[in-house]
This record gives structure tokens, sequence and C-alpha cells, in this order.
């Protein structure tokens, strides 16, 4: 190392160290847990239906179990180190598919619970997947039960006359029939069953062009209370609901004020389709679940293996309520771990769980998530024995680190871009989107920036997808970037409002930020502001598209093009930017339906080449994962979608 660089380092060093002991003196003094590892910011939540990132699923994907887990399988790829990764027995010890791949059949355990010992049943899938469709559990991956039947009806709201519905009255506990609703979805008021007879609906509202997907939501939820719907009510023989036996026909609204309510209509919360009753999914008894899926997913097993399709814990929620149901004191989980305490911008601990079925298996008794931000704090952490494992470090001291016997960097199936908001003008433009795509030098971030081997993107899709030819995009050229601004209106910049780029708390988001918008100030003559957001309010203003252009990533959730594709559809709750187009709706759509291997793949490329034209957000580059842990973790490595189950990590005493 020049003499110069080694000073500059040792410079860097001691300023880590002397910022790293002021950070880490924050944290509470306590026994300090077998193994700990850099989380980043503090998760903003723990209700599986509710979260969104990384944060989160680190420790939910340890601390409930699906119907499948992911653990490795075969060995790792002799070129990258990449350990494969399927879907295996998990609470279901087997399951079996038809051979039109449309049902799959599983078997549960017979010996599980949840951690406060109440046993685990086929009946708790069904309640928790209805409890993640349910329109006012907002969850953001509903989606990924789309495939099942009658899932996303019920999820959208989508009733027509002729359909079995579900009735919740105004009941739930706590209100009156004109009070405002009670805080809580769960549990739910009086659930009656039958056939929506007639769906009367007053003239729909204008909504405004520029409307953010907040104030759309808003105008049309309050549409759709006045909606009046006729039902004919079905009789019930104990559990059975006799649909075609009618005991009264009933009207219902939301809105009472509605102009459309008769005398004697009743206040609803909500008529939806009978998810549960319809034979979607069904729980023929306690250790059976029949899932019926609309479209042959070759992906399913890997979905029945994310946390949102966990089950999660009735009697827990019904009796404490969302939030407070994932407090420490109240939490019921179902995994290799539980919460043995959590303290705000400081842990969470995990506490290996006896009840687990697997618990022989698990060697680690307590593990520390802390909520360390700062990248060269948690590298100073690491060095001073407090953390066990990295799981960001600092880009600034990249070239060195990569360099270590400790670091694992590994390619896998994430790409991080910045969305636009597509309803803001100039970004309404696809020209203008497209200028500010190709004067992003790519070659400089991954050289000068993130330094550890990740590759430019100028498309959506990762490569490393088995039987997809990757989209290339459209890298373009600076004279050609220059070209359509002029085009759009703005030669060389001029007249062109200047904007804000929205990212969450992180020295590595900070400086990339800060390189594209030098760039873009160069390059174009655009000139942008920075603004940083704490996790859960940066989640929260890019949900309300409250921004211009926003930092964002994706993590493959299962090895498939369509993890990254469904992000952009136009009624997908992750579709931040507002843009839409009906005939990329419509290829995904075909997708999800062809059973042909091949001309799936053609169909979801076709899609991406659309994405890729249009430019809804600018991808910048397909990450890497950069670990650093200790010579004595064993059973934690690289994997493709950067997973890691807790249950497989061996702490080994080094020679």
């Amino acid at each position: 190392m020049p003499l110069e660089l080694r000073r500059a380092f040792l410079i860097l060093a001691a300023i880590v160290v002397m910022v790293s002991l002021i950070w880490a003196s924050r944290f509470d003094e306590m026994p300090l847990a077998e193994f700990s590892f850099q989380n980043g910011t503090d998760p903003k939540t723990l209700d599986p239906h509710r979260a969104t990132g990384q944060p989160e699923s680190r420790i939910l994907f340890n601390i409930f179990t699906g119907l499948l887990e992911e653990l490795p399988e075969g060995d790792p790829d002799p070129e990258t180190g990449v350990q494969p990764m399927t879907p295996q027995p998990g609470i279901a010890k087997s399951y079996e598919v038809s051979p039109d791949n449309m049902t799959y059949t599983f078997h549960l355990r017979d010996d599980v619970t949840w951690s406060d010992g109440v046993p685990i049943t086929s009946a708790d899938f069904v309640w928790s997947w209805t409890r993640m469709l349910h329109p006012e559990t907002a969850c953001e991956y509903n989606f990924q039960l789309f495939g099942v039947q009658n899932a996303e009806a019920y999820a959208t709201g989508e009733v027509k006359p002729g359909d079995k519905v579900e009735v919740e009255l105004w009941d739930r506990p706590g209100e009156t029939i004109d009070s405002e609703p009670a805080p809580q979805t769960f549990p739910r008021g009086t659930i009656v069953h039958g056939t929506l007879k007639a769906l009367d609906k007053p003239p729909k509202p204008n909504v405004p062009e520029d409307a953010t997907k907040e104030e759309k939501s808003k105008i049309t939820a309050d549409w759709e209370a006045e909606w009046l719907y006729t039902v004919d009510l079905a009789r019930k023989d104990g559990d059975k609901i006799l649909w075609d036996d009618v005991t009264e026909t009933v009207t219902y609204t939301k809105n009472l004020q509605t102009p459309l309510a008769k005398e004697d209509t009743q206040r609803t919360h909500y008529v939806l389709v009978a998810f549960d009753q319809l034979g979607g999914v069904e729980a023929p008894d306690n250790y059976t679940l029949i899932v019926h899926l609309r479209d042959p997913l070759p992906y399913f097993p890997y979905l029945a293996s994310y946390y949102p399709l966990f089950p999660v814990p009735r009697h827990c929620i019904e009796e404490h309520g969302k939030p407070m149901w994932t407090r420490p004191e109240n939490i019921v989980t179902c995994g290799p771990y539980k919460i043995g305490l959590r303290k705000l911008r400081d842990r969470v601990r995990l506490v290996k769980d006896e009840k687990w079925y697997d618990a022989d298996s698990v060697q680690v008794e307590t593990i520390d998530a802390l909520s360390v931000e700062s990248h060269n704090t948690a590298l100073n952490m690491y060095e001073t024995g407090e953390l066990d494992w990295v799981t960001d470090p600092p880009v600034t001291l990249m070239e060195e680190l990569v360099k270590r016997d400790d670091y694992h960097g590994a390619p896998y199936l994430s790409v991080y871009y910045y969305e636009l908001n597509t309803k803001r003008p100039p970004l309404d433009d696809v020209r203008v989107r497209k200028a500010l795509s190709m004067a992003i030098n790519r070659e400089q971030i991954v050289r000068e920036v993130t330094k550890a081997g990740q590759q430019p993107a100028f498309a959506l899709v990762p490569p490393g997808i088995a039987g997809y030819t990757q989209v290339k995009g459209d890298p373009g050229s600076l004279e050609k970037a220059k070209e359509l601004l002029t085009e759009a209106g703005y030669p060389g910049g001029r007249g062109f409002p200047k904007f804000t780029i929205l990212y969450n708390t992180s020295e590595s988001h900070r400086a990339v930020a800060e390189v594209i918008q030098q760039q873009w100030q160069n390059n174009l003559n655009v000139k942008a502001d920075l603004q940083n957001m704490e996790w859960g309010s940066f989640l929260d203003k890019r949900q309300q598209q409250k921004y211009d252009i926003s930092r964002a990533a994706w993590n493959a959730d299962y090895p498939d093009p369509n993890t990254f594709l469904d992000l952009f559809l136009s009624e997908s709750p992750q579709n931040n930017t507002a843009w839409d187009n009906p005939r990329y709706d419509e290829l995904l759509s075909e997708a999800a339906s062809e059973s042909d291997k091949v001309k799936r793949m053609e169909l979801l490329a076709e899609a991406e080449a659309i994405w890729a034209d249009e430019l809804p957000a600018i991808p910048i580059y397909y990450y890497v994962g950069r670990n650093i842990y200790k010579p004595y973790v064993k059973g934690l490595f690289p994997t493709p979608q950067d997973t890691h189950p807790f249950q497989t990590i061996r702490l080994e005493p080094t020679p």
C-alpha cells in the first residue's frame, strides 16, 4: 500500500474508532448474546403482514416458519461460492402437486406449536392468509397470493352480482351503529354470508390526473363507501353455508348517508368475496391444507417459504390487537427463535424457542440484531468483538476489506434503482426519464463508490435466473441524453425544475446520491437536492408518492423474473411510481397462466423490454452480498437471495 494511502487509512480508522466508541456507549450494559449482527435500522414492524424491508425480514424468517422453508441444498457454486437454497419441509412435513400444477396438498406436522404451546393447525393458515389479503390489513405483499383462487378479488374488494360473499356487520367490539370504525380489524364484526343480488353505485367522482396515490385512495374509498349492496342471505347448518337456501334479502352500505340507502339498510364494514368459504384454501382436517391455484405458478413452493405467507397467531392478535400483539411481552411466534427483548434504536434479542419442532438442530441460544446504521461503527464493533457479522461494511474501505479472509462477497438476485414519480412533471415525460438514465455513469459508481464488484444495470431483472434471457436495456450516450432533454423542451437544461432525490439514512446511499447529483449537474445542467429520512418515514413517503425521485432496491422473493416485474403492475401496492402500461399488465397476466416454461419466460422478457423502454425507474447496479463474519462462524454463507437461516449457524472455536 502506498505510504500516503496508508496514512489516510490510519487517520480514517482513528476517526472511526472515536465515533464508534461514542456510538457504542449508548447501548445498555447487558449480558452479550452468543451471536450478534448488524441489522441496520430499527425494524419498522415484526408483523409478517406489514413488513417490507431487510431489517424486518432477517428477523421474521427466524421467528416464524412457513409451510416450507428455504434451506441449503447441494454444494456451493465453485466460482461464486453461492450456496443453492430450495424450499424444504417446514410446518408441512410433505406436500403433493396435482398433474396440472394447480392444486397443492400440504400435510402438516402434528407436533408443531406456537411459542406459547398452543397447537398450530391448518385453520391457522386459512385465517392468516385471509388476514394477509384483507383490505384493511394493507399488506404490501398481498399480491403474492393472487395466484390462489378468489384471493385477488377478496384483496381488492371486487364483487359483482352473483358472487358468493361475506358481509361484516358494523359491530366490532366497541362499535355502535353511528360510531367511527373500531381501531382494530381483528376480531372482526359478525360475519354473515349470502349471494350478491345487486350492486348500486353513485356517479363515479373525477380523480385529478396529478393526484397522489394517497389522494386517489381516499377519493375512491369515499365513493365506495356509498355503494349499496343487496344480498340474499344464506342459511347456515353448523359450519356449512347453504348458499341456495335464502333466509332474507338485506341491503348494506358502509355509509348510511349515501343517497342510495333505504330505510332498513344496514351498516357494514365490507362486502367481499367469501375467500375462506369458496375452496381457494381448504382445511379438511387439522393437519391438511389444500391450495387451489388459478394459474400454474412454478414458484409457488418458494412463496410458501416466504414470510408474508407464514402463519400468524390469531389468539394473540385478537387478544392484543395491532400493533400491540408484536410487543415483546405479547408476541407469539413459531420459528427457531422467539423474541427475548426489543429496545428501540438498540437491538432485538432472539432466544432459542425450545418448543420449535426442530429445536435440537439449533445450536446458538441467543442472537442480537443490533440497530447500527453507521457502516463505520459496525466495522469497529466487529473489530472490538461486539459484532460477529457485519451485513453492510463501509464503502470507503471496500478496496481493503475485499482482500480480507473474513470478507465474503458474492452476487445475488437484487437490483439498486431510483424510482421516478411519473405523475410529476417533467418526470411524466419518458424522454426526460431516458435522458436522466443515460446521463448516469454507472461504471464510475461501481468503480469509485460501491467498489465491491457490483455490475452496472440498465434493466430490472438481475442476471443469474435459470431459463431467462436477460433484457439488456439501453445505455445510450451522453449526446443522446442531451438530445432527448432538448426534445422535451429543456435545451442545455434550461428551464428544468429543481427536484429532490430521497433516500433512507445510510452512508452508502448518500454517496451514490451525491455522485448522481453531480453527474446530472455536470452532464445535463440539471440540479437536484438530496433528502435523507429514517427508514419508517422514508417508506411512508414513498408509498404516499410524496417524492420526485427515490432510492429503492429489490431483493428477489423467489428466483424468478416475476418477483421483479410484479412490482410495476399498475395495481401493485409496491408500485410507487404511478406508472401503468396496459400491455405490460397483460403480458404478466398471460405469463401467469402460461404452462409452457419457455413461452412463459418469453412473455416476461417482452414485459421487461417495455419497462426498460419506458423507465418508470432508473436501474443503477446489481448487488453483490458484502458480508464480513468471524472465522469461527460456520453455516453462514452467500445465498441467491441473501437470506440466512439462523438455525444453520454454528460457532466453532478456531484452532
